[in-house]
Parts: C-alpha cells; sequence; structure tokens
C-alpha cells in the first residue's frame, strides 16, 4: 500500500493529474478490499471511503449532515474514470441526486467542493491529498491487526527511487 501512497504523492510533485487521480480512486478499493473482503466491491469501496475520507466532504445543513461526496458517488467516479476514462454523468451512475447532474475535477483551488451548473467542482490535488491523508490514517490504525498487515505485505512491495 505505500508504493501506491508513494507514487501517488510523487505524481502530486510533478503535477501529473490523470496519474495521481487514477491512484486516488483506486486507493479505497486497496484499503476496502483489506478492511472488508467479505463485502462486494461497490461496497467495500464506499464504506471505507466514508469513514476514512468522506467527513471532508460533507456540509452541516439545518436537517443535518449532507454529503457533497458520498463513498457511492467516489465509487462511480472510480469506475468512470478507471473504465471510460470521464467524469461521472448522473445518465451513466447508478447514484443519482436531486442537487447534481455531474462530478468534475477542476485545478482552480478555490473551486474545490463547489456547487456550478448543476455539478459538483473537486480540486484535483485537494482531492488526492485528501485520500493519502486517509490511508495513512488508516495503516496507522491497523498497524497492529496482523491478519490485514499480512494481507497487504502480500501485495505489490517493490522499492521506490526517491
Amino acid at each position: 500500500m505505500q508504493v501506491f501512497v508513494a507514487s501517488l504523492e510523487q505524481c502530486l510533485k510533478a503535477k501529473n493529474w490523470p496519474a495521481a487521480l487514477c491512484l486516488a480512486l483506486t486507493l479505497p478499493e486497496i484499503a476496502g478490499a483489506v478492511e472488508s473482503p467479505e463485502s462486494s466491491a461497490p461496497q467495500r469501496y464506499a464504506q471505507w471511503f466514508d469513514r476514512w475520507v468522506g467527513l471532508k466532504y460533507r456540509t452541516r445543513l439545518l436537517s443535518g449532515q449532507h454529503a457533497l461526496l458520498s463513498g457511492s458517488d467516489c465509487y462511480a467516479l472510480r469506475c468512470a474514470m478507471l473504465y471510460q476514462g470521464q467524469e461521472v454523468e448522473t445518465g451513466r451512475r447508478r447514484y443519482v441526486t436531486d442537487a447534481l447532474d455531474r462530478f468534475y475535477f477542476t485545478q482552480v483551488a478555490t473551486e474545490h467542493c463547489t456547487h456550478k451548473n448543476r455539478a459538483l467542482q473537486i480540486h484535483a490535488d485537494r482531492f488526492c491529498r485528501d485520500v493519502v491523508e486517509g490511508c495513512e490514517a488508516w495503516l496507522k490504525s491497523i498497524k497492529n491487526d496482523a491478519s490485514k498487515t499480512a494481507v497487504l505485505k502480500r501485495g505489490l512491495n517493490m522499492a521506490m527511487p526517491l
């Protein structure tokens, strides 16, 4: 897992946004599979994202908290980006909201988590860094869990050039 986090950080330094976003959208899949191997891929992805990253994508309304980007939404983004090289439109995803027709990534920092023309704009760099922070916190939380760390050790472990 650390090799992927390090690769994501290298992509961010190089401003390689397509690669960074692909890695950021993949990390919850890897972590979710370790955390909840018995669950379906969409379910474990959404649960992991909601727990470790999702709090940064919620807003407080009078009626309670509202997810600007839920784990299910992020899973739809992942599928669209990795399988089709696209961002998500509601016609192509199962998770439709009344307020949004589309999610898309931007490079303008002031547009992070803003609505424009029924679309949620997400700052690519900030999103990737939020996923990195979530991964690091999750890794710290499982460091004494022998079964989960064993699964991670069986994964891709290659030396990263610095």
